[in-house]
């Protein structure tokens, strides 16, 4: 069962930092890596693209290949489809993944296997189990006809809820049954393996009802893909119209240009944008996805954060030291940009979404904190969740 894609294409200056197991099996590849500097103005090795596939990414983000990706020198209003697009594409990515490294540990530790690991000690099946190189996949695609059966068994409850669903539009239940199919194609070998070995024993309806259970937890949660996309780029607009007001005033000054008409005016916005890009100045978008990137043990936890430099900050004060030593302030999210904009009400559609995503994450039972960290050299805003 395939990832859906929606562009065929997405083209951003992308630099893929790897988990360790993702970096062993691409220099076994023979892949070359670069030494990259990150937003945060660290140094890591990784790769560069211009441009990935949406199956590509998807498959990497699962795989659990990748550790952290930026996209950096673009302006968001310019980029805003493809920056909205990849960041759902890995968010939907570590939710995917999620799902089947759950429904594994559920049917793992599930009676039957259990009472099968006790009675064979030689022939243990648990995720430590090696298995002959396309032996799972083998055995699974010779029972393909009880597989489907199992399946179907499996989201049938799921789809009856979702046709049932008064609340959602016919377009909506269709998007929900692609997510549906997506999370199940996303299921391991190994699980499928272990599912159809037990399918006749007296406990495996358990064992269906819990697999289910978490399947329809993860098809709630799926929503937050769009959410944390959408208020990334609501933040990002938000940051890149306050640098551009500012270039503004130093290539226009205040008493030639009305500033609201340079956001607007495309004439008057280009030259500050190119501006803004010779001087480095755009912003970073960062995605930390775990592996080395967050704490062991955070299953689950993924990071997006926003790099914006402070332009008046000389260059040689720039390096990483001086940043690590430096005075460091953290702000409540929306605390801290009403201060920014001195409480304007052009921050009033940024707020609400953002109180709006808050309640959304508590409602689907995702951890969701937001943070504005402020260096001498830059301002962080992080956003941090826990599916």
């Amino acid at each position: 069962m395939s990832i859906t894609e929606k562009k065929q294409i997405i083209e951003l200056p992308l630099k893929f930092v790897f988990t360790e197991e993702g970096a062993s099996d691409l220099m076994r590849q023979k892949v070359r890596f670069n030494r990259l500097t990150m937003g945060d103005k660290s140094e890591d090795y990784g790769v560069l693209l211009d441009k990935v596939t949406p199956a590509f990414l998807q498959r990497m983000v699962m795989a659990d290949y990748i550790s952290k990706i930026e996209v950096s020198g673009v302006e968001p209003v310019e980029s805003r489809s493809d920056i909205i697009e990849l960041s759902k594409l890995i968010v939907s990515g570590i939710l995917y993944r999620n799902y089947a490294e759950v429904s594994l540990e559920q049917v793992l530790k599930a009676d039957p296997v259990k009472q099968w690991n006790h009675a064979n000690p030689s022939l243990v099946i648990d995720e430590k189990t090696q298995f002959k190189e396309g032996l799972l996949q083998s055995f699974v695609d010779r029972h393909e006809d009880e597989l489907r059966k199992m399946q179907d068994e499996l989201v049938e409850p799921i789809y009856a809820r979702i046709n049932n669903d008064e609340t959602l539009l016919p377009d909506e239940i269709e998007t929900h049954k692609e997510l549906l199919q997506n999370f199940v194609g996303a299921v391991y070998p190994l699980t499928w393996f272990v599912l159809l070995k037990f399918r006749k024993t007296r406990e495996f309806y358990l064992v269906i009802r819990d697999v289910r259970s978490s399947l329809s937890e993860f098809l709630k949660k799926s929503n937050i893909a769009e959410y944390a996309s959408l208020l990334l780029m609501e933040l990002a607009s938000n940051i890149e119209n306050l640098n551009i007001l500012r270039e503004a005033k130093l290539l226009y000054g205040t008493s030639q240009v009305d500033m609201q008409t340079v956001l607007q005016d495309p004439k008057l916005r280009l030259p500050v944008i190119e501006s803004l890009r010779k001087k480095n100045n755009l912003l970073t978008f960062s995605w930390k996805l775990g592996g080395t990137s967050l704490a062991i043990g955070k299953r689950g936890r993924f990071q997006i954060l926003l790099y914006d430099r402070d332009i008046n900050y000389k260059e040689t004060r720039e390096s990483f030291e001086v940043t690590k030593a430096a005075d460091v302030k953290r702000f409540n999210l929306s605390e801290f940009y009403q201060k920014l904009h001195g409480g304007g009400n052009d921050l009033e559609l940024g707020m609400f979404y953002l109180s709006f995503v808050s309640e959304a994450c508590e409602n689907m039972g995702i951890r969701f904190e937001s943070m504005v960290t402020q260096f001498t050299a830059q301002t962080i805003t992080t956003l941090t969740f826990g599916i």
